[in-house]
């Protein structure tokens, strides 16, 4: 809350507060900024992206915030990159009226991404107890005309709720990947641990691609849905891959598949 405050003395910041205190209330209060995962911030993209046409302007506000915990040190990684509404997304909330696509494929987890997705879910069941005693203080104040902290609360509880109920739908769905560490894959899969080596530099690099709801590219965990997660998808070893990024063109050569 504290670069949220050092935000009011601009007009910018005024206009997006409501929408960052969405935001923080999404990933939790009392979260360490440091901990939060890209997965989480595409999670929320995603989860903003239901509510139609309007989801980039509303993402606007908390782009500018994480860039601003970047810049100022809080967070190391830029998380505002993973903060975009899918193109897909956008047809699917169209097509089923807003709804979550009955087409979406169940994540591919490992036993610690669903370990970790599992006590989130716990960890907000805790918070919907607390954000329901916060609506029972408010309510106290018999004027809720201009009752502020109320239509927080109720927005928070409101947060709260829709992300228990994706939690708890993505965990009933999820499928937990072996780690029985049975050797070589011949072709890339979720879950694989892939080494590359730059096509230019000759530099090695050991990518493991995971579900978007587990990336973290701090630890070499990419998401399957990146541009280098999918573009590896399916390959073998040997194979050159082309990836076109925002700084230009990588190219790769996959030199083993684990699992």
């Amino acid at each position: 809350m504290q670069f949220v405050a050092a935000k009011k003395n601009s007009k910018k910041g005024m206009e997006g507060h409501q929408e960052i205190s969405r935001f923080i209330g999404w990933v939790g209060r009392d979260r360490n900024l440091a901990e939060l995962a890209p997965s989480e911030v595409a999670d929320y993209a995603q989860h903003i992206s239901l509510g139609g046409a309007e989801a980039a302007q509303r993402l606007a506000p908390v782009k500018t915030f994480l860039g601003f915990l970047k810049d100022e040190g809080w967070i190391q990684v830029g998380l505002a990159a993973h903060l975009r509404v899918p193109r897909s997304r956008r047809t699917s909330a169209r097509r089923t009226g807003g709804g979550q696509d009955p087409n979406t494929p169940s994540a591919r987890l490992s036993q610690e991404g669903y370990d970790r997705l599992q006590a989130q879910l716990e960890g907000l069941k805790g918070e919907r107890v607390n954000v329901v005693e916060d609506i029972k203080l408010a309510m106290a104040d018999k004027d809720f005309r201009e009752n502020a902290p109320l239509d927080a609360a109720k927005e928070r509880q409101g947060i709260i709720e829709a992300r228990i109920r994706e939690l708890e739908a993505g965990l009933a769905a999820a499928q937990i990947l072996s780690d029985d560490g049975s050797g070589p894959s011949y072709r890339v899969e979720v879950g694989n641990k892939v080494t590359v080596k730059d096509a230019e530099s000759g530099k090695k690099i050991l990518y493991t691609l995971v579900d978007m709801r587990e990336a973290n590219v701090a630890a070499g965990k990419i998401s399957t849905a990146s541009p280098v997660g999918q573009a590896l998808l399916e390959r073998t070893v040997g194979e050159e891959v082309s990836i076109n990024v925002p700084k230009g063109t990588l190219r790769y050569v996959i030199e083993k598949i684990a699992r």
